[in-house]
């Protein structure tokens, strides 16, 4: 073992050297360690170099550990030669070379979770990355077909409007390098792409952008990974320019002293966390501010390469044909072990069914590992998951309150009455308490994470298909108002579609009785479906609609597309329901000359012949069929039962179930579990897609290098994430709207006609569990990581689940005063009186909830005074230059506000002109050290002020 250490040590990365240009070659085995309790310990232990014993277990790790975190750039023939050493030393403990060491190029080996494959880990220097498609016959770009207007489109990718960049710069880099195209004549595909990828590798050349390409493995495809240096001069000057905001470090708070409850020396405190202030990246005090991370890379990197060029308008002229931000394996290892894997399962149930089991359905801790989500995925995704987590713990609390409702309503039925109003008490203050909450904890979330009043600098360029010339026209107008009136063609056609089934139904019992056949035996499966399919079709019409009314920015574009989506899906998912309960008594009707053929036609003749044979059954069935509730008197003289009326004529009660009721809770628990299998089935069908997609790519790959038709490399890291689904609306990898919407129906459901079974909140806290846990695999194992966007909160979507909740009070009232007994019975005026009662109790205990439980909870605003304050000491500015002209002095002389007649307190003018003669009076900016009278934020050094300039 001493040679073998003394062997790997000359591997060790060193300065100078031979090297291959463009490629880093290191040893690594091909097979893997028969199986033993130890070995993928080992195995992560001894990466990138590993040795096989004969005997089939590993050499002891504790030996080379501290030696095999690096790799070294070598020469293929001496990475030869160390390995014939290296077997030479160690004897024949070691297997065959040709079976254990491998050449790599450009990373190291490791196995990919997901896809249970060995792949090369090409991350290095990778923050963002182009694809570009080759031509053909070796890629698919159409070399000859012809571009028209060339110019035109490639003002389109450079002329960006860009708030970072002057127009003079912007004209600067259309003047350069487009000279085959100004004429703007027809040119082959072939000269425009190599114009356009000329001037982006100039463009990010000119802008200290580190650019290293590689083919992909069957070459039809070349891959750019850009990045710049986290610790060098560019990525500070571009923070600056693009007013990147940083926190301060520890170090800037050194000479603050105790007072109150801060401790001085140091940041504000929340739990143990610091709290630091955040500001404006600026070179003079860059040195106080925290230093930039992978994350910081990411978004200065996508900031400046969309101030230079639109990606997207490169992607819809095939320029490339995708981008991305690249996922470094070992960041994605990190999140499947610490946010997948649970610490409980791990620790007290280990491997097994069982463990994956309790892993699945073990509750996600609220900000569980945020840090770490929030430094792969952004701000954007990790309030997404902050929300979710929170959102099915509250769940738990329901599905309790659910499950006792439930038990107490089966043993004691006479209290059915009051166990509903109890439920929707709690119901009102679950929502409420749970949306104040989590306002709570955003506002906490903001401050740590600095993303207060923060705007989102790479969504506010233009959009590729944004045409200002249709901008504030009639045209557009009428546009948008076309969208809107296709809203409500859509809903009205829902609301039609609806009615129909319904009818269907009821003229297929009048002819065929209570043996009906289609829609009698599957009404409620074809309404479901109905809502499902009209919902699905609804997703693909309305990102057309949205498109059309031009939306300049994409965070417009998303805006808009949420509003629409969202109101028609809730729309079509609870009309159904609430047609059933408030709709169908007044709408369909069943008339006859007697209550005794009335009975016989709702509740079918095999039904009624039972209560012939009983004169006293029969009295009362019609007694109750008499009720007004139940049926009325047509002015042609004919009896009309309702639309509602008992389910069957063995329930004989004024208190008995409707078959309204019994349709409604039936399809609204076929609803719930056909929407959550839905969500689960397309949150499941991505993972098999993905990766049989990607089995079948490395088949084919296989399969061009036994033919020899490509040259023999290992299929890479960055190659498997350009083949992933994007994080973009109808991709299969998800979408932010998305996984909101689906959340806001499940949500929507619950609070508005969960009172009609009380048990659905404990099953949707079961499918929350599940949905929480298939969401974070399919984001850190599925999904190409989206760009790490930040975010003040989520946005939009809080007031979405806001209204939801006024409107579930609304609809759990309107329940309890027109179909719950005995309020049904009550007069229509007495209904909405008792409606506007309980309406009006129900939204003075949401008002004191809201009281209660403030928006911005108070150490946050503390924490925010102290920060204000700290920034003002920290962040200077420049001197204000007063020119002569500008001092008017002689209107100071003459002015008069003394406390008398006369008594001027201005200086004499001659004095003040003798004072100012040779020099430029000044106004230094405040500053902010801590009088004698003790105030709050106690003193700190004094500094010089500062000036700023722009890069």
């Amino acid at each position: 073992m001493t040679e073998l250490r003394a062997a790997m040590a000359r591997l060790q990365p060193r300065r100078g050297g031979p090297e291959v240009e463009g490629a880093q070659v290191l040893l690594q085995p091909a097979p893997r360690w028969p199986s033993s309790p130890q070995s993928s310990d080992h195995r992560r232990s001894l990466s990138p170099l590993l040795v096989r014993s004969s005997s089939g277990s590993p050499p002891a790790a504790s030996h080379i550990r501290g030696s095999m975190n690096n790799y070294v750039k070598v020469s293929v023939e001496e990475a030869e030669y160390h390995a014939r050493a290296m077997k030479k030393k160690v004897g024949e403990n070691i297997t065959t070379w040709g079976d254990t060491a491998k050449v790599a190029l450009a990373g190291d080996i490791a196995e990919v979770h997901f896809l249970g494959q060995e792949l090369r880990i090409d991350d290095k220097d990778a923050t963002i990355v182009l694809v570009f498609p080759r031509g053909k016959p070796y890629g698919i770009l159409e070399m000859d077909k012809m571009v028209h207007h060339p110019y035109q489109q490639a003002q389109k990718i450079f002329f960006r409007n860009s708030p970072h960049f002057s127009a003079d710069e912007e004209l600067k880099i259309m003047r350069e390098g487009f000279e085959t195209l100004e004429h703007d004549r027809p040119v082959p595909m072939s000269e425009y792409q190599r114009v356009v990828r000329r001037k982006l590798l100039q463009v990010m050349r000119t802008h200290g952008l580190k650019v290293c390409t590689f083919p992909s493995v069957d070459g039809d495809e070349i891959f750019a990974k850009i990045s710049m240096d986290v610790d060098g001069e560019v990525i500070k000057h571009l923070a600056q320019r693009f007013s990147y905001s940083k926190g301060f470090t520890d170090e800037a708070y050194k000479d603050l002293k105790q007072h109150g409850v801060y401790q001085g020396g140091r940041p504000m405190q929340r739990r143990g966390k610091a709290v630091p202030a955040y500001a404006p990246y600026q070179l003079e005090i860059g040195h106080l501010m925290r230093p930039f991370t992978a994350l910081d890379e990411i978004r200065i990197v996508e900031t400046l390469l969309h101030s230079m060029f639109s990606l997207d308008e490169l992607q819809n002229q095939s320029v490339i044909s995708k981008y991305f931000a690249a996922a470094r394996h070992a960041d994605v290892v990190t999140l499947h072990e610490q946010w997948l894997e649970q610490s409980f399962t791990k620790r007290c149930l280990g491997p097994g069914c069982v463990a994956l089991v309790a892993k699945i359905l073990e509750i996600p801790k609220y900000g569980t590992k945020a840090g770490l989500v929030r430094q792969f995925f952004g701000e954007e995704i990790a309030f997404f998951f902050r929300w979710l987590a929170f959102y099915t713990q509250m769940l738990g609390y329901l599905g309790v309150a659910g499950v006792i409702a439930t038990i107490l309503e089966g043993i004691e039925p006479d209290y059915h009455r009051a166990l509903k109003v109890g439920f929707t008490t709690t119901m009102v203050i679950w929502a409420t308490c749970f949306n104040q909450l989590f306002r709570n904890r955003m506002a906490q979330a903001q401050q740590e994470w600095g993303m207060k009043d923060f705007e989102l600098t790479a969504l506010s360029f233009d959009r590729f298909d944004y045409r200002p010339d249709l901008e504030g026209t009639w045209w557009q107008l009428s546009l948008r108002g076309c969208s809107l009136l296709l809203c409500l063609a859509f809903c009205t056609s829902f609301i039609w579609l609806i009615s129909w089934i319904e009818e269907k139904k009821l003229v297929e019992f009048e002819e065929e009785g209570e043996n009906g056949t289609f829609f009698m035996d599957y009404g409620s499966l074809i309404v479901v479906s109905s809502i499902k399919v009209v919902s699905i079709a609804w997703g693909y019409v309305a990102p057309m609609l949205n498109s059309m009314q031009n939306h300049r920015t994409q965070a417009r574009w998303d805006d808009g597309l949420t509003a629409l989506l969202v109101w028609v899906k809730i729309f079509v998912t609870l009309w159904n329901f609430a047609y059933l309960a408030f709709v169908k008594t007044w709408t369909s009707p069943r008339c006859a000359t007697t209550y005794a053929g009335v009975a016989e036609l709702v509740w079918g003749t095999t039904a009624f012949e039972q209560l012939r044979l009983n004169e006293t059954l029969k009295h009362q069935a019609v007694a109750v069929l008499k009720l007004p509730v139940f049926s009325y008197m047509h002015k042609n003289g004919k009896v009309c039962v309702r639309g509602c009326f008992p389910n069957t004529p063995d329930d004989l009660f004024p208190n008995a179930e409707t078959n309204c009721q019994l349709q409604l809770r039936q399809e609204l628990i076929m609803f719930f579990f056909v929407h959550v299998a839905y969500t689960l089935g397309f949150l499941i069908f991505p993972l098999v897609k993905v990766k049989i997609d990607m089995l079948m790519e490395l088949r084919r790959a296989q399969r061009l290098q036994e033919d020899n038709k490509i040259e023999r490399s290992q299929y890479s890291w960055l190659q498997f994430q350009a083949k992933c689904p994007s994080y973009t609306y109808l991709s299969w990898g998800g979408s932010r709207v998305e996984d909101f919407l689906e959340c806001a129906i499940g949500y929507a459901l619950l609070t508005c006609f969960g009172i009609m079974y009380p048990m659905l909140a404990f099953f949707g806290f079961l499918g929350s569990l599940v949905e929480y846990r298939l969401l974070a695999y399919r984001m850190t194992h599925v999904t190409c990581r989206p760009m790490p966007h930040g975010a003040s909160g989520i946005g939009t979507w809080q007031w979405v689940f806001e209204t939801i909740s006024s409107i579930a009070i609304l609809v759990n009232v309107m329940l309890i005063a027109f179909v719950m007994y005995p309020m049904r019975s009550f007069a229509l005026e007495e209904q909405l009186l008792l409606c506007i009662i309980l309406e009006h109790v129900l939204l003075g205990i949401r008002y004191l909830i809201d009281i209660a439980i403030p928006d911005t909870p108070l150490d946050v605003r503390r924490i925010d005074d102290f920060n204000a304050h700290f920034r003002r000491t920290m962040v200077k500015y420049p001197q204000l230059v007063i020119p002569p002209a500008e001092q008017y002095e002689r209107e100071y002389a003459k002015a008069d506000i003394g406390l008398i007649p006369g008594e001027s307190l201005s200086p004499r003018l001659a004095d003040r002109l003798a004072d100012s003669e040779g020099q430029h009076s000044t106004l230094s900016s405040v500053e902010s050290d801590s009088g004698p009278d003790g105030s709050p934020w106690c003193a700190c050094t004094e500094r010089t002020p500062l000036s700023f300039s722009p890069l």
